[in-house]
């Protein structure tokens, strides 16, 4: 199922029955951050939200977390028809890339091109690109770009979150160690090359925080999502330094 060579391991097939073991050997790391080969959108089937911290054992936020809706169908590739797939692990960057053509129930095709990367010289940053171009579909999508919690949300205590107009962030309590993690993160969307200037809907729940954006399409429009997250934690920083720091970590990208 994974060809393993120098540089790469790469994925040719979609079976969803193997996901949890392939997303096992697809765990990448920059030696500060630690992500396995999850989806960026929402999947119904089975698989680990995770991203983890070097010097903490339970797993934080799921980082890289995207909602990508139609008009009345969400993306979930555990209920729609994979047409194509190719995912590959780029070792030396550390990259995670996705390519792949799906279709809904009511025979919307979508193409889908996800890019993930762990940075090396700003170990607190991940980067990500997320391409959502319509092959036959009319109407809105909508792109959710959020920071929510994963299979260890349990253990961590919501201290504050921050919803602003292009950024926010959320300071959270590892229980019961005496641990705090903060996470900030910004986002663009383009229309085939073009910024979208309006101003995204905010999402804030205990669980979820970050931006909600519409657009109408056409066959052939391409909607791309870059989004910057930022993690710092108590190991690193003092606590009434991390909000600034992640802030600043942010700001200097």
């Amino acid at each position: 199922m994974l060809q393993y060579n120098t540089w790469t391991i790469e994925q040719q097939e979609w079976n969803p029955a193997e996901e949890l073991a392939i997303e096992q050997q697809l765990t990448f790391s920059n030696d500060y951050l630690c992500q396995t080969a999850h989806f960026e959108e929402y999947y119904s089937g089975a698989q680990r939200l995770c991203t983890y911290i070097k010097g903490i054992d339970t797993s934080i936020l799921n980082l890289s977390a995207i909602s990508v809706r139609l008009a009345d169908e969400r993306l979930d590739l555990h209920v729609w028809r994979v047409e194509q797939f190719y995912r590959c692990l780029h070792k030396n960057q550390p990259l995670l890339e996705r390519h792949v053509t799906v279709t809904s129930p009511k025979g919307h095709t979508l193409k889908i091109v996800a890019r993930r990367q762990l940075l090396m010289d700003k170990k607190e940053c991940m980067r990500l690109e997320y391409e959502v171009q319509s092959l036959n579909y009319a109407g809105p999508i909508t792109i959710l770009s959020i920071l929510s919690t994963g299979e260890d949300a349990e253990q961590w205590y919501p201290l504050m979150n921050y919803v602003g107009d292009d950024l926010c962030w959320t300071w959270m309590q590892l229980q019961p160690a005496n641990m705090q993690v903060c996470s900030a993160m910004n986002y663009s969307l383009t229309k085939n090359g073009l910024p979208v200037t309006q101003r995204p809907i905010k999402v804030e729940k205990q669980d979820v925080i970050g931006f909600s954006m519409t657009q109408k399409v056409v066959p052939n429009d391409t909607l791309l999502l870059r989004k910057n997250v930022i993690v710092v934690d108590s190991q690193r920083f003092a606590k009434e330094q991390l909000i600034d720091e992640a802030l600043r970590c942010l700001t200097n990208l």
